[in-house]
Formats: C-alpha cells, sequence, structure tokens
C-alpha cells in the first residue's frame, strides 16, 4: 500500500494498447509512403541516368 502522500497509480491497459496499435499503423502507412517514394526517385534517376548515357557524345580520338 503505498505511504500516504502518494496516490496509486491507475494504468489502463486498454488505453496503452489502443495507442500502440493506432502508432504502429501511422508508422507504417508512413514508412510505405516513404518507400514508394524512394522506388520513384530511383526509377526517375536511372531513367536520368539512361537518357544522359545515350545523349553523351563520343569521346574525340587521339591522333598519333
Amino acid at each position: 500500500m503505498p505511504p500516504e502522500n502518494e496516490v496509486a497509480r491507475l494504468v489502463d491497459k486498454h488505453k496503452l494498447e489502443r495507442a500502440d496499435r493506432e502508432s504502429r499503423i501511422i508508422l507504417d502507412a508512413e514508412r510505405q509512403a516513404r518507400d514508394a517514394k524512394t522506388a520513384r526517385l530511383r526509377k526517375q534517376r536511372l531513367s536520368a541516368e539512361t537518357s544522359e548515357e545515350q545523349q553523351k557524345p563520343a569521346p574525340p580520338k587521339r591522333r598519333r
């Protein structure tokens, strides 16, 4: 039993479980959005690199 000047702390386990569940849902959604953005940017970068390589002129040949 707690001393007189302390109050017993009640833990609402259902509230904690609900908060954990909701935060997991939000974190999962953020992770999926981040992964989708990363994939989109990677595809865009690879596409730009490919088109850049095609547009580069061949290096000049040395004359001897």
